[in-house]
């Protein structure tokens, strides 16, 4: 597996320096778009469905680019409709409850779609745009439960809050992340967005952008966020097991 220094997605946005860089955002949830549509849309028995997407998942390079991982949970779709789980236990449940769709919590049973990963597409936006994990109040798992099923959607009252910090460009990309963000996360699997379309109509906004300010934003970042590179000598495709981010280095034995 390749070396990702950046970390994931959910460390990322744990970084108390992490401000509302809409620019960088927009780019992130462009690349995971455009990887949800490629896996969703490959021929025939390829197809595959994530199951378990969350920021945990999304891996940033030196350059905070993004990359989609652990597929341990993911499903095979073969055009007959079967689906084979990639995980080795038929019990085990292949999600994360704050970003699964309501439809899975309504019954493990349910056949992976792609839909699901779109809802849970549009919590990640959620988790970005407000700074937060969804319903990380929320401590009943009964109760989350029933309320998720019901239609109940986390508050956004810290998106309007960060939206009256920004000027009116990146006011302009927040609230259109925030309007694909609730598409995304309607109750009905069918009304919520094919991941083609969601990634063009980022590609379209992200194509209005000046790639020296997106370059600058990653700039500014990148002073701030910790990155783990390697020593120089040490090459990048060293096992992972022996990379220890309490030091962020690779080392020998036991850390």
């Amino acid at each position: 597996m390749e070396y990702m220094p950046g970390g994931n997605l959910a460390q990322f946005l744990d970084d108390d320096v992490v401000g509302p860089s809409m620019l960088v955002f927009l780019r992130i949830f462009r690349e995971l778009a455009s990887a949800l549509a490629f896996i969703h849309h490959l021929p025939g028995i390829k197809r595959i469905v994530h199951s378990d997407l969350k920021p945990e998942n999304v891996l940033l390079t030196s350059q905070l680019h993004c990359k989609v991982s652990d597929f341990g949970s993911g499903h095979l779709v073969g055009i007959t409709g079967f689906t084979t789980s990639q995980s080795d236990s038929p019990k085990k449940m292949d999600m994360t409850l704050a970003y699964a769709a309501p439809e899975k919590l309504k019954s493990l049973n349910i056949k992976p779609k792609k839909e699901q990963d779109t809802y849970s597409f549009g919590m990640m936006l959620y988790a970005v745009l407000s700074g937060s994990p969804p319903y990380q109040h929320t401590s009943h798992e009964t109760a989350f439960r029933e309320s998720i099923i019901k239609g109940e959607r986390p508050d956004e009252t810290s998106i309007d809050d960060m939206k009256a910090t920004l000027c009116a460009s990146k006011q302009h990309i927040l609230d259109v992340l925030r309007s694909i963000m609730k598409m995304c996360w309607v109750q009905d699997p069918s009304d919520r967005p094919n991941m083609i379309k969601v990634q063009d109509d980022l590609q379209s906004l992200l194509d209005l952008q000046s790639e020296e300010q997106i370059a600058n934003e990653v700039k500014v970042l990148l002073k701030s966020v910790r990155i783990y590179f390697p020593k120089k000598e040490e090459s990048q495709l060293l096992p992972l097991h022996k990379f220890s981010p309490k030091q962020g280095r690779f080392v020998e034995g036991k850390f």
